[in-house]
């Protein structure tokens, strides 16, 4: 009945905080439905993209596609913050009222990422061309080695597209629509999923299924763009001047995502790099298993907590304490909750399921299963209370964090992968999360978020 409520399409009364908080939980559930759809269609063409293809492409040739998959989340710091500010410089003009500005902020900031994956698409294409691969990913084969610099050809040119795809995302959730983003992905992902069935009878290469299972959905965002121009929010014509008046601010507050996407890359984005690079493709078909099978817990509880970003954010523009102090409690509560529950519910049925999904191609230790279930229980915690942090713009304390958190982490990583194998990644991740996290969150910056729960201006 409670959920009930706010799954309206008309919207509530908005000239008052109550009327205002509703509002923003109306939003955020009816983005909650689409990321389910969204994230739901996209896990199973996860697990299809597994059942479906390592019977033919073997765990080598599998670990060299999940290999330069991952490329997606190691690389995302390319990106220079921009998608992730833009969420909030959005969201603050939305709360404005001023539509010139609104579309003035969403043209210069898309226009912005245009040029720069352009630039990136190129700089990675002659990457990819130049790179020993064999040496990189450590394959003696000369034809594995021309597959994977094909595939990482193809990721190229659609990574510089993706960060084009990640800013309207973000202009979505600014304006607190995601929902509708995240139905356009969901349409992505079934399209691909059905070219996916197709390309796997095909017998297709690591190129096809990487166009397949990552370009598809991409191109199903962009078409979002006319939905910005039918709205007036987007502009051709007046992106050039909006992107020289956007610029700056957005390369100023996004040089602090930047460092924190660097944090990220580092933390866990070039897992697959490291493990292929010391351990061999094989044992990357082996962490990329597990740690997608977790996936299934994890994403879950991040698409239920994404929308409350701009929520936050546009309760800290009006001022509305109360809704931030409420909201927070109770995602952090539930989120704890549920991971806790879901780790160990996934990690008691693992054996059975890991064997099931990969036909018994891919055998994964249980202590490494029990690793990465400890770490999803940390990741979703961390990934709710950071929806606090930056719709509340608590960039700067999170960015110390973040170069603590690596100067510690990958030294450690890259001793520990090679000295007891697989189990290093998640157990060092764990350590130095929880240490960091802990002591600047839990004493160094206490008071800072204890003053945005009193007074949020």
């Amino acid at each position: 009945m409670y959920l009930r409520r706010y799954l309206r399409l008309h919207p509530f009364d908005t000239s008052t905080e109550v009327g205002r908080a509703a509002e923003r939980y109306r939003l955020a559930a009816w983005t909650t439905l689409a990321s389910a759809a969204s994230k739901g269609s996209i896990m199973l063409v996860m697990v299809l993209s597994v059942s479906l293809t390592i019977p033919y492409l073997g765990p080598q040739r599998f670990g060299i596609w999940m290999t330069v998959a991952s490329l997606a989340a190691m690389l995302s710091f390319l990106g220079l913050g921009v998608g992730s500010a833009l969420t909030n410089h959005v969201a603050h003009r939305a709360s404005e009222g001023d539509r010139t500005l609104l579309r003035r902020a969403i043209s210069g900031g898309l226009g912005f990422l245009v040029a720069l994956g352009l630039m990136v698409a190129a700089g990675l294409c002659l990457l990819a061309i130049s790179l020993p691969w064999g040496s990189l990913i450590k394959v003696d084969d000369a034809s594995l080695q021309l597959e994977a610099r094909n595939a990482a050809t193809v990721f190229a040119v659609l990574f510089g597209l993706n960060l084009l795809t990640t800013g309207i995302q973000s202009v979505f959730s600014g304006l607190q629509r995601a929902f509708e983003a995240h139905l356009a992905t969901a349409l992505g992902a079934l399209i691909s999923l059905g070219v996916l069935v197709l390309a796997a009878q095909q017998r297709a290469g690591i190129p096809a299924l990487l166009a397949v299972t990552m370009g598809i959905p991409l191109l199903s965002l962009l078409s979002l763009l006319l939905v910005l121009v039918r709205r007036q929010l987007f502009s051709f014509r007046e992106i050039g001047l909006a992107v020289r008046q956007e610029a700056r601010g957005l390369l100023r507050v996004g040089g602090l995502f930047f460092v924190l996407q660097i944090g990220t890359m580092i933390g866990w984005g070039a897992d697959a790099i490291i493990i292929a690079s010391a351990l061999g493709p094989t044992q990357v078909a082996v962490y990329s298993v597990v740690q997608r099978f977790f996936q299934f817990l994890t994403q879950p509880l991040a698409m239920g907590n994404m929308p409350l970003w701009s929520a936050y954010a546009d309760a800290h523009a009006k001022g509305d304490v109360g809704f931030i102090r409420r909201t927070l409690k109770a995602s952090m509560l539930l989120t704890v909750t549920l991971a806790l529950v879901g780790a160990l519910v996934f990690f008691l049925s693992s054996r059975w399921l890991l064997h099931y999904w990969t036909g018994g191609s891919v055998e994964v230790p249980m202590l490494l299963t029990a690793a990465v279930a400890l770490w999803a229980v940390f990741e979703s915690c961390g990934g709710a209370f950071a929806m606090f942090l930056n719709g509340m713009q608590v960039v700067r304390q999170q960015v110390v964090v973040a170069v603590v958190f690596c100067i510690l982490l990958l030294p450690l990583k890259l001793f520990g992968v090679n000295q007891v194998g697989l189990i290093a990644i998640p157990l060092s991740t764990i350590v130095v999360y929880a240490l960091t996290h802990l002591y600047f969150y839990g004493f160094v910056f206490y008071p800072r978020i204890k003053s945005l729960l009193t007074n949020s201006r």
